[in-house]
């Protein structure tokens, strides 16, 4: 039996663009739930978000999935 030279397709690695990265900036968590970043902000400071800084006095940073269940927390809550 002849050996085959048939090279193997391999897909292509990809890595997600930033805007599909689970780490958001400020600005990316404003439009991801089409807020002002003032309101933001202010969820923020009252403990009603989940963020984090990167270093003391860094920019805020938000992974996505926890803003994907902080919403669905807040519709289950006007559900009740």
């Amino acid at each position: 039996m002849a050996a085959s030279n048939a090279v193997p397709s391999l897909e292509p690695i990809t890595t997600p663009a930033a805007n599909e990265s689970d780490i958001l900036s400020l600005p990316e968590a404003c439009q991801f739930l089409r807020v002002h970043r003032n309101t933001l902000y202010k969820l923020i400071r009252d403990g009603e978000l989940p963020a984090f800084r990167l270093m003391q006095g860094g920019r805020w940073r938000f992974r996505k999935r926890d803003l994907e269940q902080w919403l669905e927390d807040c519709q289950a809550r006007r559900r009740l």
